[in-house]
């Protein structure tokens, strides 16, 4: 009975131990076919997928088929498929486009009829990548033709920001055969491309012939021009494919046709602030349910004039209507809560108060030629005098012309780019290496509303003369051609000096910082001053901009003579 007892155990045992095996086994092979791994020991896959057949084959004419397939020798997938896709010349519907397995399949829409005679392009960049390393086939194209031959022109070029030549990605650059202006808002192109980063474009496969060529910044990826709300450049003439020719293309925005307020905030006592969309010389703001004596009003621009604070004081009204209007054109009208005099005073968030900032403090040397400023959060409307006062090395320096200079900027309040603040220039003479301190008693300065400012003590030192470098620029230019600015820019192109000529002159650059500068050169066509844009409808071209060809260098207590001859070549 033990014997047989014994054996049973064993059976069993033995049958268990089977069972668990054959589980084990089932278990590691469905781990093994869930996952994909690379083997080990082996070199890395660095090789792309490989086509191995078309259907229809590559470069087909008379092509007349419904679908694509492509396979390929490996795994594959799409990556970042809506920004690679291009079809040129486009389809009013964009083609099913799957993976299955090896193999890519493209679907035509069923209600979009291919053109007759011509030769499309189906380029994937680099979305078709391989499943196992993510390498992808770098500019991959598939071409067929509904004609009886492939064609072959191609167009390459550039496009460059207008104003200050920089590159972006993905712009579209359009050929259509159709010449009219009216084109780039109602069709769509007969071919297209997008750039790289660095601006490059190249158009394959297009027929012989002539094309008007359009670049647009396109917002809704309709491929039409939709206003100024979008980017736009184009060429003068049409151009000829058959040319082979690097093409040159500034791309700009135009100033917007509509006046429109952006936003408008009233976050401070006796301040409303209005934003627009453009500059205007023709904004006015009237007051429909209060009326202001003269001088309890005032107007501040920002330099491009697209940013009004208007200025209000002695109103006894709970609110304040206002109608704001562009020429005769009524743009709007607003109605704002107003708080007291007394309420303002007593904030603790924002409450109403004089203050004044500087550009000069100890923490860092004050430049030679530099131009000392106060600037207040409120229009100033006096100031006290012989009361303001620097002091070097003991003596002081009374600001007896500069009190009279103020006096008279105050009278006609302004403001500085990205600040709503009055700025009061000294025009001081400073000794190189020397500390000074600049004391303004309380109450030397009264705001629009009679606050008063509190006493300021700032102590400062000058920079010392072998800090800065120098330059001697000077500018060959064509004879009689118009007016031109020049400006010198920091690496981040923000303008560091400005100057206008309209002959061959010598720009002298003193007390410059040592770092690395930039030269910009503008043709001022209309001679306004200032880098205008272009008009599509118009046929106006943005303004000409060109570069100094190296960066220029500015070491401490280093002179540097430069001569830039600009070419007639525009």
């Amino acid at each position: 009975m033990k014997n047989m007892l014994h054996k049973e155990n064993k059976r069993n045992t033995t049958s268990f131990q089977k069972s668990n095996a054959l589980f084990l086994i089932v278990c590691i092979m469905f781990y093994s076919c869930a996952q994909v791994v690379t083997p080990g020991g082996g070199k890395k896959d660095i090789t792309p997928p490989k086509v191995v057949k078309y259907t229809p084959d590559s470069a087909q004419i008379n092509f007349n088929a419904k679908a694509i397939q492509i396979s390929f020798d490996e795994f594959v997938q799409l990556k970042d498929l809506n920004s690679q896709l291009i079809i040129s010349p486009p389809l009013k519907t964009t083609p099913d486009i799957t993976i299955k397995g090896k193999t890519l399949n493209i679907v035509f829409d069923k209600k979009d009829t291919l053109k007759p005679n011509t030769t499309y392009c189906v380029s994937f960049g680099s979305a078709v990548q391989d499943i196992t390393e993510s390498n992808p086939i770098d500019n991959f194209k598939y071409i067929f033709s509904t004609g009886t031959y492939i064609d072959s022109c191609k167009v390459k070029g550039k496009v460059e920001n207008g104003f200050n030549h920089t590159s972006d990605k993905g712009i579209l650059v359009m050929l259509y055969s159709n010449f009219n202006d009216s084109v780039v808002y109602k069709q769509l192109p007969d071919y297209f491309a997008k750039t790289k980063e660095d601006g490059a474009f190249q158009i394959t496969n297009v027929k012989e012939g002539k094309y008007k060529m359009v670049v647009l910044k396109d917002g809704n990826a309709n491929y039409k021009y939709d206003g100024e709300s979008e980017s736009i450049g184009f060429i003068d003439a049409p151009i000829d494919v058959t040319k082979k020719e690097n093409i040159l293309i500034d791309i700009f925005q135009e100033t917007p046709k509509k006046l429109y307020l952006k936003k408008n905030t009233y976050d401070s006592y006796g301040k409303i602030v209005f934003v627009f969309n453009r500059g205007s010389d023709s904004l006015q703001i009237n007051p429909i349910n209060f009326t202001f004596k003269d001088n309890d009003v005032r107007f501040q621009y920002s330099q491009n004039k697209d940013t009004l604070s208007y200025w209000f004081r002695n109103i006894d009204k709970e609110s304040l209507k206002l109608q704001l209007k562009n020429g005769f054109r009524v743009m709007d009208t607003l109605e704002y809560k107003l708080i007291t005099k007394e309420e303002a005073l007593k904030s603790r968030r924002n409450r109403l108060a004089l203050m004044l900032t500087n550009n000069f403090n100890g923490n860092q040397a004050f430049d030679l030629n530099g131009e000392m400023k106060l600037a207040f959060n409120h229009t100033i409307e006096k100031m006290g005098e012989d009361n303001l006062y620097i002091k070097k090395n003991g003596d002081d320096i009374i600001l007896k012309e500069d009190t009279v200079i103020m006096k008279n900027i105050f009278h006609t309040p302004f403001s500085v780019p990205g600040n709503e603040s009055v700025v009061a220039p000294f025009d001081v003479k400073f000794k190189e290496s020397t500390k000074y301190h600049l004391y303004i008693p309380s109450g030397t300065f009264t705001d629009f509303f009679g606050l008063k400012n509190d006493t300021l003590k700032i102590d400062f030192k000058t920079q010392e003369e072998k800090f800065y470098g120098t330059v001697k620029l000077k500018v060959t230019i064509p004879e009689a051609k118009g007016q031109y600015i020049i400006q010198l820019l920091d690496e981040k192109e923000n303008i560091v000096r400005e100057s206008i000529i309209k002959a061959e002159q010598i720009i002298n650059y003193n007390y410059l910082h040592p770092q690395q500068y930039k030269l910009k050169l503008i043709y001022d066509d209309n001679k306004n001053g200032k880098w205008d844009t272009g008009n599509y409808l118009q046929k106006i071209q943005p303004e000409k901009v060109i570069y100094y060809s190296g960066i220029i260098t500015i070491r401490s207590n280093w002179d540097l003579d430069l001569e830039w001859k600009i070419k007639d070549d525009k």
